[in-house]
């Protein structure tokens, strides 16, 4: 047995060998036989290649066999050539002078336009220069200055309005008005998706949530790929002037011709045939005989912004090794807040360019960006010896006094005293906007609620006051803490409730978070309840509960969330309620039941494949992913723990995903499977319900059903699924009239099915919705038509409303 694993191992390894390699050498020159320097020579079969050196000489070890070889340069025609690779063989290479395709080229009809045979060839020529490389490494650096312009009255109100998400521990500027962001990256590309971002250096001052390109990860205007598409920008994909339906979508204009060097160039007019969201105006430049673009300065759709108002993409290529690069790039836009109005823009420099070099394995993962440990913390002499583009004088003057300012703003005296201005208690804070007291050299905030906020907007039983406050720790390591209790008391029962929410992340990286909720208050029967009946009195019981709850990313997009809960429930029947208050209601009855403990546990998973996300030295920062989410969650009530007389089981099985479907708007689904296993002891506000629908605003469309005519509790499996598109001015865009209003139209329905009730309910719905600005916050208005079948409804309709705020920093819409 021995001897026959050691042949058998002897076998394996000529196998290995047996596949042999023979290097295959020569020499280009053009038709005068001068040697050309700089000839890519590509494998295609392999994706390997190599460069002419001086003497026009090449050299690629190749396995034997048949091999296509492809020989292209700046200015001459490419050769493609099938070669067996043999051992000591060579091949020598002529290229010849490109002509110029156009000068053959007949126009028969006087009027057409050469812009259209010039797009025509561009288009036709985009896959070599789309492959011209197998990896791809570059250096970029990024200057984003912005500039804002206030109103006496805007100044004001920014001092006291800092915007959602922000630091709270980050100090304003004292010089306002720019915001500024300068960074240096390399970049590692792998066609055709292989992308990682390294992030060597950076520096922010001000406001970043409007600059863009602080991460390469912003967009890729890349205008060789047929679509192009950030979510920075919005919700649409764009139509390149030189995608494969380009001819379809754009007109061109030949504005005229010159020469550089032994080239001509062409410069082009592009505007759209129609009007529309995903498309450019602009110019561009394309090299003659190569029939690629040299330049470009397109304007993007200003109907298909959401945060910005105005955006424009410039950039400068040239050639480098043969090879067709980018060098610069600027962006440029303009955001209108009311009285307030920024401009900025974004200079980019790529440099350092080198190709086709070797990768581990596993180099290209789902980590798309990271960031040293030590990019934040460059000095001055730093940037200034990396700096490509000089500071304007303004800028210069900014980062100068920024500079000289950091380590008086880090010492505990300057904090101190700024942190005296901002406590400093008014008689607005107290009565109005609440009252904050910071501490930012040792990052804690205490928030308190004003005056106004003991008034309970909910109260049951009568008139109740309320008070909360809240506390935040950040610490040096982005760990956080979060600490806020709350009292509620009611005069006519004399009832004192409360609740105290205890939040500890413990490992950012991991977005790993421990979580305690205590207190005693009013519960809901049903959590779902329409908003007639959501205050009904049949809806509330009292409960005593402490809930710990933890969730931890296990890997990359996997993870794992599990709690308990302990609950003691008490009904209703003796407490005092507003009479004139319940004749608002219908049947407002409490419900009664004998007073019991629940105790259960919950455990979920949910995994997201290839989700892509920024590493920085204290945190994660999640992209998204292209694949669907996958949810399953398992729930158990106990009996006989901490006195709990509850039973019950259930399991759910979720899948979700959002997807951007080129021009053609942005699509989401949901479909989720599942119901009760147990229902053995199971208690009225452990039911499930299926949520009837509202009388006038829209029920997000993942999450319920718009004309079910009643809530009902389901004891057995049930399938949901929904779907939604939002047309993102794809149709509208095209209507005159409509499309200067900026309303754009949607589409969704959904089916439910609950076999136990033998009940079947499908909808359909039509929409249409328009973005409206409010300072700095957007806001989508909707209306919507909704056409509904089920089998104990028949057919029904109706309309509905939607408010849908949008989240700027996270470039997108709450639903």
């Amino acid at each position: 047995m021995k001897y026959f694993a050691f042949i058998l191992l002897l076998f394996c390894c000529y196998l290995s060998n047996a596949q042999e390699y023979s290097t295959l050498r020569g020499y280009v020159t053009n038709v005068q036989s001068i040697p050309l320097q700089g000839v890519y020579v590509r494998v295609t079969n392999l994706s390997v290649g190599t460069v002419t050196n001086e003497k026009g000489q090449y050299e690629l070890r190749l396995p034997e066999g048949l091999n296509r070889i492809s020989f292209s340069y700046i200015g001459y025609t490419p050769q493609y050539l099938d070669l067996i690779i043999k051992p000591r063989i060579t091949q020598n290479i002529i290229l010849e002078v490109a002509d110029n395709e156009l000068g053959a080229i007949r126009v028969t009809n006087k009027k057409k336009d050469l812009s259209y045979d010039i797009i025509q060839k561009t288009i036709d020529q985009k896959e070599i220069y789309i492959n011209q490389y197998t990896t791809q490494k570059r250096s970029i650096y990024v200057k984003s200055v912005e500039e804002n312009t206030y109103s006496r009255a805007k100044k004001e109100k920014q001092k006291k309005d800092e915007p959602e998400g922000e630091d709270p521990f980050n100090l304003a500027d004292s010089i306002s008005k720019l915001n500024l962001f300068e960074g240096n990256f390399v970049q590692h590309i792998k066609p055709p998706t292989g992308f990682k971002e390294e992030k060597m250096a950076a520096k922010k001052w001000g406001n970043q949530q409007t600059l863009f390109f602080t991460s390469t990860t912003d967009a890729d205007f890349d205008f060789n790929q047929n679509l192009i598409f950030s979510k920075r920008l919005g919700d649409n994909a764009y139509i390149s002037p030189i995608s494969s339906t380009a001819l379809l979508a754009y007109k061109y204009k030949l504005l005229g011709s010159r020469f550089e060097g032994e080239f001509k160039v062409y410069t082009i007019r592009v505007t759209p045939r129609k009007i529309g969201n995903a498309l450019f105006t602009g110019e561009i430049e394309i090299w003659d005989s190569l029939f690629t673009l040299k330049s470009v300065s397109l304007e993007v759709s200003k109907n298909s912004l959401i945060l910005y108002d105005a955006f424009r993409i410039s950039q400068e290529y040239t050639f480098i090794n043969s090879m067709r690069v980018l060098t610069t790039e600027r962006l440029e836009w303009q955001v209108k807040n009311g009285t307030s109005k920024s401009e900025g823009y974004c200079d980019v420099r790529y440099t350092n360019y080198t190709f086709d070099s070797t990768y581990a394995k596993k180099y290209f993962n789902d980590e798309v960006g990271m960031t040293h440990d030590d990019a934040y913390e460059k000095d001055t002499s730093f940037w200034a010896l990396l700096r490509p583009i000089p500071l304007t004088r303004d800028e210069r003057i900014f980062i100068n006094y920024q500079d000289s300012m950091q380590r008086v703003r880090l010492s505990k005296h300057y904090l101190d005293s700024v942190d005296s201005i901002f406590n400093k208690p008014t008689v607005l804070k107290i009565l109005w906007t609440g009252y904050s007291f910071i501490s930012r050299d040792k990052k804690i905030l205490w928030n308190f609620d004003p005056a106004i906020g003991l008034i309970d907007p909910v109260a049951i039983g009568g008139f109740r006051i309320r008070y909360s406050v809240n506390y935040f720790k950040k610490y040096d390591n982005f760990k956080t803490l979060y600490i806020a209790p709350f009292l509620n008391y009611g005069f006519r029962n004399g009832d004192l409730k409360g609740n105290l929410a205890v939040r500890y992340k413990y490992n950012p990286k991991k977005q790993s978070t421990i979580s305690m909720n205590t207190g005693k208050y009013f519960g809901f029967v049903n959590n779902f309840a329409t908003i007639r009946d959501i205050f009904n009195r049949n809806n509330f019981y009292e409960e005593n509960y402490l809930r710990l709850s933890h969730s931890n990313e296990i890997r990359n997009g996997l993870y794992l969330n599990a709690g308990i809960r302990n609950t003691r429930r008490k009904d209703l029947g003796d407490f005092k309620f507003n009479a004139d208050f319940d004749s608002a209601f219908v049947n407002n009855t409490p419900y009664t039941f004998n007073t019991h403990s629940a105790f259960e546990a919950t455990i979920g998973i949910s995994y997201t494949p290839k989700q892509l996300y920024l590493q920085e030295p204290k945190q994660k920062i999640i992209l998204g992913s292209k694949y669907p989410t996958f949810s399953l969650a398992y729930q158990h009530a106990f009996t006989g723990i901490l006195g709990s007389s509850t039973k019950f089981k259930s399991l759910d099985f979720g899948i979700n995903q959002k997807f951007n479907i080129g021009i053609f708007g942005t699509s989401e689904y949901a479909v989720s499977l599942g119901g009760f296993l147990d229902t053995s002891r199971l208690r009225i506000m452990d039911y499930r319900y299926q949520r009837g629908g509202d009388p006038i605003l829209l029920i997000p469309t993942m999450y319920g059903y718009q004309l079910i005519d009643s809530t009902f509790a389901t004891f057995q499996t049930v399938l949901e699924s929904h779907y939604h598109h939002e047309f993102n001015g794809f149709i509208t865009s095209k209507i005159p009239g409509i499309k200067q209003l900026g309303i754009k139209t949607s589409v969704g329905g959904g089916i439910l099915l609950v076999p136990e009730r033998s009940y079947h309910y499908s909808e359909i719905l039509f929409g249409a919705n328009r973005i409206f600005k409010l300072g700095r916050e957007r806001l989508k208005i909707g209306i919507y038509y909704v056409l509904a079948r089920s089998n104990t409804q028949g057919i029904t309709s109706g309309f509905k409303f939607s408010l849908n705020p949008y989240n700027a920093n996270t470039s997108t819409w709450s639903f």
